[in-house]
């Protein structure tokens, strides 16, 4: 029996070890990596695994048949671990979670960031006077879970700062200024943070989307209940449609087109986290509420940052469309999500607005935590 056992646990061990093989044959050539789940599922069908040691596999890395020592934690992915934690019900999302098999919102993980490579946002695409250039090697950032990707299902990172670019060291931050820069904005933020893209995963801006997902406004309900949009600017609500005759589009002023009818939805709306007057958006998690809105200031401060959506609010009082790019930033109402407006239906009046760009990465869904590994808590540089 010993024997035998000895036998399935090299056969066992083999097919481990193979799987690994083809993992990293796969990185190589975009193909499709095995997850832990399925190594596991295969040699269980195969008579390979009892019944027992699949259920031993649920709690441990490390199982011994027949004498034979056989490692499935290089097949743990981290969406595994991320899965898992919720499955736990764990209560420790703050940081103080033991469990190496554990994965949480705020987490940071040893991404390793590109060494070389330059984006450059042209000054013909962002409105601004010159050309701004990022470079990787000056900005070596940590990454920190975000959550998991709801279209793939891979892990999602977000550095934990922004990135900084070449201009000054008193000025590290992205000019968009009037029409080319809202019309430009989306693809110039992803393409810049696309410098962080590696085998490992695609790299794009953080957009409002991902903020949502932390606050939970992520519905149309939620949106109206909470938006201080038409109190702070006398803005229409989010969904309203409105027509203002004689004004300029950012398409229309660039091609020197007469003034025309805008007929819009209102998209726009903005939000306090935590504080300020009510309605506030309480977000409990304090990992998840530092992540993202800790340490932004005032206007055209420090950390403020970007989200790659912009839109349209109307304002009642001065009767024009304000065209707009979301962020991240502090207002005299405290911390949250507001819009900066760029360009103005009415006069056409581009306005020059600078704020940082935040990189966000969805891994692959079977990158593993031996690749990419779960480390201490970082010191983030403002």
């Amino acid at each position: 029996m010993q024997a035998k056992d000895a036998t399935r646990g090299g056969e066992v061990k083999e097919y481990v070890e193979m799987a690994l093989v083809e993992n990293t044959m796969a990185d190589n050539t975009n193909g499709t990596r095995k997850t832990r789940a399925e190594v596991i599922s295969e040699l269980s069908t195969q008579g390979k695994l009892t019944a027992e040691e699949v259920t031993t596999l649920a709690d441990v890395d490390v199982i011994t048949i027949g004498g034979i020592q056989i490692n499935f934690g290089e097949l743990f992915t981290l969406v595994d671990m991320y899965d898992k934690a919720i499955a736990d019900n764990c209560t420790n999302k703050d940081g103080t979670c033991t469990n190496k098999r554990h994965l949480h919102i705020g987490d940071y993980v040893d991404y390793k960031n590109p060494t070389s490579g330059v984006k450059t946002a042209e000054k013909e695409k962002t409105g601004y006077t010159s050309n701004q250039v990022y470079e990787a090697s000056k900005n070596q950032l940590n990454w920190r879970v975000l959550g998991k990707d709801s279209t793939t299902g891979g892990i999602k990172l977000i550095s934990g700062r922004p990135m900084k670019s070449n201009n000054s060291e008193t000025d590290p931050y992205l000019h968009l200024c009037g029409a080319k820069g809202y019309l430009n904005s989306e693809t110039v933020l992803n393409d810049l943070c696309s410098l962080y893209t590696t085998q490992y995963g695609t790299a794009r801006s953080v957009n409002r989307d991902d903020v949502n997902e932390i606050t939970g406004i992520t519905t149309e309900e939620k949106i109206k209940e909470f938006n201080k949009g038409p109190t702070w600017w006398g803005d229409m609500q989010y969904g309203e449609t409105y027509n203002l005759e004689n004004q300029y589009t950012p398409e229309s002023y660039l091609d020197g087109n007469p003034q025309t009818i805008i007929s819009t939805t209102v998209d726009g709306y903005a939000y306090t986290v935590n504080s300020g007057e009510d309605p506030i958006v309480r977000v409990t998690n304090t990992r998840a509420y530092n992540m993202l809105f800790d340490s932004v200031n005032s206007d055209n401060g420090e950390d403020a940052y970007w989200l790659a959506t912009h839109g349209v609010n109307l304002n009642l009082k001065f009767v024009c469309a304000n065209f707009y790019i979301s962020i991240i930033r502090e207002n005299e109402q405290g911390v949250g999500l507001v819009n900066r407006t760029i360009f103005t239906s009415s006069t056409g009046n581009g306005i020059d607005a600078c704020y940082a760009v935040r990189p966000v990465l969805t891994l692959k869904v079977n990158i593993t935590e031996s690749e990419i590994p779960k480390i201490p808590d970082q010191t983030e540089e403002t």
